[in-house]
């Protein structure tokens, strides 16, 4: 079965934002409580190390075959949940609503059969990855939370050379090898955050982030 993946990070406005969080709030703080998401996250960050894209594996009674092992399948689960996918209408509304002069203060990575915030997950790992805000990609910040969350958004991505290189190279195996994405959409997240954060506290907007299967 086929399908997009996509990620939407915009900036908007405060007014969207006190609209739109009512609805989109309880569904991202829901996933993120979950007791089997946190059974899942407590598992990933115990071991990342353990987690890959495809690899050979040894089925009973046949050869090896490539397929995520046990712990790849289990972060493809905790990664993949989309709690927004419900909701498409409702973030396809709040984009709309953004102004003409701030459309290009957007991300929108995508990826076939797979997910882009999961990539940027195994990119930055479990101890940087947790210092961004929202749940895998989904979140719904005032402007005062974007401001807020800033420094720890600059901390998460603030790689050395080397340091970007391996979370590039990670990013690029979970969406090349879980999915069929473009290994340019690694440098697209790693590189467009931050930038577009601070962009969005110098104009005092919001963001909006949506990881959701376009209907």
């Amino acid at each position: 079965m086929s399908f997009l993946g996509m990620w939407v990070l915009a900036a908007v406005p405060d007014e969207v934002v006190d609209d739109v969080a009512p609805v989109l709030g309880p569904h991202i703080d829901g996933q993120r409580e979950l007791a089997r998401t946190q059974e899942l996250w407590r598992r990933w960050s115990a071991a990342p190390e353990r987690v890959g894209g495809l690899r050979a594996l040894r089925r009973r009674g046949s050869g090896p075959s490539m397929a995520l092992d046990a712990d790849s399948e289990a972060f493809q689960e905790l990664s993949s949940a989309c709690p927004l996918d419900e909701h498409c209408e409702e973030i396809y509304a709040a984009l709309d609503r953004i102004p003409a002069d701030w459309r290009h203060l957007a991300l929108a990575p995508g990826c076939r059969k797979g997910f882009p915030v999961a990539a940027l997950a195994h990119g930055l790992g479990p101890r940087r990855f947790a210092l961004l805000p929202g749940w895998f990609g989904d979140m719904v910040l005032t402007s005062q939370q974007v401001r807020e969350t800033l420094p720890d958004v600059v901390a998460a991505l603030e790689l050395t050379a080397e340091q970007r290189r391996e979370a590039r190279q990670r990013a690029v195996e979970w969406l090349c090898d879980s999915g069929d994405g473009d290994p340019g959409e690694a440098a697209t997240m790693l590189d467009g955050v931050v930038p577009l954060w601070r962009a969005a506290v110098e104009r005092q907007a919001g963001l909006l982030g949506c990881m959701f299967i376009p209907g």
